[in-house]
């Protein structure tokens, strides 16, 4: 394994096991940057409650104060009172859900962000063990739930909750036997509330882990969509797709099941308690030692106590569902890079000579694609590495550009072991070419511009006249205008390579390496980029996999590898002389 230097920053995985409580708290901490707008939206929902539970209040003081007695002194006042509060808490509840509105938008901004920047983070090894289509799960589904929970959510629980506690305290201040009576029963309320957000939880984990297997599923069928109708497929893609999707369809009617089941079960719990009001205040009435209007606040209380509690329980929908997403967007953001920043980055040398000394590596475990490879490049000088497929020519350059790390031995970079380098100053030293060009759904232009914001048409139009192909992007119908589409797909296999060589050849890096560059593209397309190739190599350190003769002929020196060693090493004419793998490669796979 590397060495663990302090300077590497390298630190062990820790997996942490999230609960709800510890998935709430970290959710928390989003919140604190806004802490004094949360206060104003908190300030703001406890008046509002305080409006409410002020109208069944009123509404016992018009009873027992004039309607039973007749006395209508000031019975109008008392109703002008009563419509400016639902005027008042209207305005309230309207910058209220305004306030929470944006709070909750900015914080999904800030976790998104966090997300994402996380992603961008992390080494190649990260990505051949996450699919594409659970990230995407992570960073758009999983983050929108967390969205209903600080934007919809969190409004309801908040006023909920507060207006709970102002309910029970207008109880206790107008008769505390029958508020002790209504209290009785919320121990019934908090068992069948912790029995179904138990339930609703595993289900929700469930229903998340199901979304991101159908996702990535549907994500890689519709980039192999060609293959599926070629090979014939179709029916076995949609099989599986259907199995995923009935899946995740059980999973959603079991929480159908327990929903339908709760809340019924809360209504029956409500009329108990509603029964019971009626009871013991009707008797009391009849003993003269309350009031009606008492009871008739009380019977409206009861029900408005009902109502935001059965709007709490609908919110352990979006609760628990922002609980099972948070649970793993945080596994993904705990997730440690292996390549990760040295803590004191040292510049990069003078001298750019490229040193491996016995470098060992494996992808998974001891098995090792490289064994103690030891070679040296100067500045300036053209290598090139050739073997049999597997032998670890590719892995070199992911080593060397810091896509992975070493298991054992060192790469330099004038003598400075490139892990106590920052990797964004490491590969700014390098320009790639390799054997599948990937280009961005932007236009020509900006896809060879990727290395550089600044770099302008006329520059462009230099980099593909010197490599003799401006012509085939003079034909297009904008020029390098053109929008690409989605991985280049509106251009030929051809006409990609060689934006992929422009971009190398605008980006004007010091080193550059050609990986298998010239191996997917027709015959009349490689002998322009056979032609590009000296210019792309002109006065830079020249890094080549080959997979054509043509393309190595005239570097320094070849490398010759074998199961993950160098067996062979010379000129193009010396490894011929010798007779070994490399001449059989190349009357095999070259010139025959």
């Amino acid at each position: 394994m590397p060495d663990q230097k302090n300077n590497r920053g390298i630190t062990p995985d820790t997996v942490i096991e999230y609960t709800p409580w510890t998935a709430f708290k970290r959710l928390s901490g989003y919140i604190r940057p806004y802490a004094d707008i949360a206060f104003i939206a908190l300030a703001f929902s406890i008046f509002s409650s305080c409006l409410l539970v002020a109208r069944p209040y009123l509404v016992k003081i018009a009873i027992d104060n004039h309607i039973t007695t007749g006395n209508l002194k000031g019975f109008d006042l008392l109703m002008i009172v009563f419509l400016a509060i639902y005027l008042i808490k209207y305005s309230v509840d309207y910058a209220f859900n305004m306030i929470t509105g944006v709070l909750g938008q900015k914080i999904m901004h800030n976790l998104r962000m966090d997300v994402f920047g996380h992603i961008l983070s992390m080494e190649m090894s990260f990505f051949d063990h996450n699919q594409v289509g659970r990230l995407m799960t992570r960073t758009t589904d999983d983050v929108n739930t967390l969205n209903d929970l600080y934007t919809t959510g969190a409004v309801s629980i908040f006023n909920n909750i507060s207006i709970v506690i102002g309910i029970i305290g207008v109880m206790f201040y107008m008769d505390w036997k029958l508020a002790l009576i209504t209290l009785a029963i919320i121990p019934l309320l908090y068992f069948l509330a912790a029995m179904f957000a138990n339930k609703i939880r595993i289900i929700y984990r469930i229903i998340r882990k199901g979304t991101a297997h159908l996702n990535s599923f549907l994500q890689e069928s519709i980039l192999g969509m060609r293959l599926i109708q070629l090979m014939r497929r179709i029916d076995w893609s949609y099989g599986k797709f259907t199995l995923f999707s009935d899946r995740l369809m059980g999973a959603k009617i079991s929480n159908v099941y327990y929903y339908g089941l709760f809340f019924p079960l809360l209504e029956f719990v409500g009329m108990i308690g509603l029964a019971l009001i009626l009871i013991s205040g009707g008797h009391r009435i009849f003993q003269g030692t309350i009031q009606i209007g008492v009871l008739v606040a009380f019977i409206r209380l009861v029900d408005m106590l009902f109502q935001p509690i059965r709007e709490l329980a609908e919110n352990f929908n979006t609760l628990l569902s922002a609980l099972a997403s948070s649970e793993r967007i945080f596994t993904l953001l705990d997730t440690k890079a292996k390549v990760t920043k040295p803590l004191h980055p040292l510049p990069l040398p003078d001298n750019r000579e490229i040193c491996f000394d016995h470098v060992w590596f494996a992808y998974e475990g001891e098995e090792w694609v490289l064994r103690d490879v030891t070679f040296h490049v100067e500045p300036g000088e053209k290598i090139a590495f050739v073997g049999p497929s597997g032998a670890g020519k590719t892995s070199i350059i992911n080593l060397l550009l810091r896509f992975y790390d070493v298991s054992k031995g060192r790469i330099l970079i004038g003598g400075t072991d490139i892990r106590d380098i920052s990797p964004d100053t490491l590969r700014r030293l390098f320009s790639h070419v390799g054997q599948d060009s990937f280009l961005f759904n932007r236009t020509v232009a900006e896809n060879i511009c990727l290395y550089s914001d600044s770099c302008s048409h006329d520059h462009i139009h230099q980099v593909l006249s010197r490599m003799g192909s401006d012509h085939f992007f003079e034909s297009l119908e904008k020029g390098l205008d053109t929008e690409v589409m989605e991985r280049g797909s509106r251009l030929s296999q051809g006409q990609r390579q060689l934006v992929s060589f422009a971009r190398a050849l605008a980006a004007d890096r010091e080193i550059l390496v050609l990986d298998e560059a010239t191996a997917s593209v027709d015959t009349f397309t490689e002998s322009l980029l056979q032609k590009a190739v000296p210019v792309l190599m002109e006065n830079r350190t020249s890094i080549v996999i080959a997979h054509r003769l043509s393309t190595i002929r005239n570097v320094d020196r070849i490398y010759v590898l074998a199961r993950g060693k160098i067996c062979e090493t010379g000129s193009h004419a010396e490894l011929l002389k010798m007779n070994g793998l490399y001449a059989t490669l190349s009357r095999m796979h070259f010139e025959g």
